[in-house]
C-alpha cells in the first residue's frame, strides 16, 4: 500500500479528492497533465468516505472505491492514494484534510485539484475563505463548464489548468454497467476486473 511519508523536504504536492465512483481514464489523464504542467512532485488521490455536498450514487463502500484507485495508479511512483478521509469518523471537510496534511508535512506546498463545476460552488464549503488562504487551487476544465465565480482577493492562489477535456464520467460508466454495455477503455483493465469481480454498480451487493 502506498503511504504518504512525513518528509522535511520542500515538495509541491497535488491533492485530488473525490468519490472516485469509479475512478476512470479522465481522472488519470488529467492528473498526468496537471502534474507536468505545474511541476508537481506527486499527486495524492484522496477518496472520500461520504461526500458532504452530494449523495453517493449506488452506495458503493469506501473500501471498494479506495481499492479501485489503488489498482488504477499501480506502478506509478508519482501517484499515491490516501485513506485519510476514509478512516476519519467525522465528516470529511476539505479544510480538515488540508490542515491535517500540513500539520504532518509543514514544508509541503499544496495544490488542491478540482473541476470548474465544484469550484463554482466553493462558497458553500465549510470555512471556504480560510481554505482559499491556506492552499492553492488548480482548476480543471470539464466538458461544458466555465468558471463563473471569481474571488479577486484570492486570485493569486487560483490556477486554471490547460488539461484536455475528456467527456468520460463515473455516472456514464455506472449506467453502462447497469445496461450490460462494455466499459472497456473507459478505465484501467484491472479496475474493470475488480468491478465485475465484486459485482459493483449492478444493482446487487
Amino acid at each position: 500500500m502506498k503511504q504518504i511519508r512525513i518528509c522535511e523536504a520542500h515538495l509541491k504536492v497535488g491533492l485530488f479528492g473525490g468519490t472516485f465512483n469509479p475512478i476512470h481514464i479522465g481522472h488519470l489523464i488529467n492528473a498526468q497533465f496537471i502534474r507536468e504542467e505545474f511541476n508537481l512532485d506527486f499527486i495524492v488521490f484522496i477518496p472520500t468516505k461520504y461526500p458532504v455536498h452530494k449523495e453517493l450514487e449506488d452506495n458503493v463502500e469506501a473500501k471498494h472505491r479506495y481499492q479501485m484507485v489503488k489498482l488504477a495508479i499501480e506502478g506509478v511512483e508519482y501517484f499515491k492514494v490516501s485513506r485519510l478521509e476514509i478512516d476519519r469518523e467525522k465528516p470529511s471537510y476539505t479544510i480538515y484534510t488540508v490542515e491535517e496534511i500540513l500539520q504532518k508535512n509543514p514544508n509541503w506546498e499544496l495544490f488542491f485539484i478540482i473541476g470548474y463545476d465544484a469550484f463554482n460552488e466553493i462558497n458553500t464549503w465549510k470555512e471556504w475563505k480560510r481554505l482559499l488562504m491556506t492552499i492553492d487551487f488548480i482548476i480543471m476544465k470539464r466538458p461544458g463548464d466555465v468558471l463563473h465565480r471569481r474571488f479577486d482577493k484570492y486570485m493569486s492562489r487560483i490556477h486554471c489548468a490547460n488539461n484536455p477535456v475528456i467527456d468520460v464520467s463515473s455516472s456514464v460508466i455506472r449506467d453502462r454497467i447497469r445496461s450490460g454495455k462494455s466499459i472497456r477503455y473507459l478505465l484501467p483493465e484491472n479496475v474493470e476486473q475488480y468491478i465485475y469481480k465484486h459485482r459493483l454498480y449492478q444493482g446487487e451487493r
